[in-house]
């Protein structure tokens, strides 16, 4: 299922953080706050390979993944889909990460900041099966 054009607007609101949510060994949710884009159909986070969500997502892809006005009128989001655990050999891992920083980072801050996170080699893919959105915090 596509995600809807209302939900694809709030994903690309760069005043948001996204919450991603995976299962943990021992079937509780983990669940933790990334920097993310929305791009090619899929929302991307850079992230260390060894975080613990990073692990969860690599031993089942299924996942959760939302963003939240923290004012009124509290809109949301919530996606559920399967992660796509990608590496630095990725072709598209430096445009991509770039492109995450982007929305955080000012322009002139962009290269400083990847320049201090060499560690970050991980790009998490999350490709949409369902979304659902609303306008107020029901």
């Amino acid at each position: 299922m596509p995600v809807a054009d209302d939900d694809i607007r709030r994903l690309e609101d760069p005043q948001r953080v996204g919450v991603v949510a995976t299962t943990r060994l021992d079937g509780s949710p983990h669940i933790v706050p990334v920097w993310y884009v929305w791009a090619d159909g899929a929302i991307n986070i850079w992230t260390l390979d060894t975080r613990r969500w990073v692990r969860n997502a690599r031993r089942d892809p299924r996942v959760a993944f939302s963003v939240q006005d923290n004012g009124p009128p509290y809109s949301a989001v919530l996606v559920r889909g399967d992660a796509e655990v990608l590496d630095d050999t990725w072709p598209g891992f430096a445009a991509m990460v770039r492109r995450i920083t982007r929305r955080y980072v000012p322009p002139e801050g962009v290269e400083p900041y990847i320049a201090q996170w060499p560690m970050l080699r991980t790009i998490v893919r999350i490709h949409p099966r369902s979304s659902s959105g609303w306008d107020r915090g029901d």
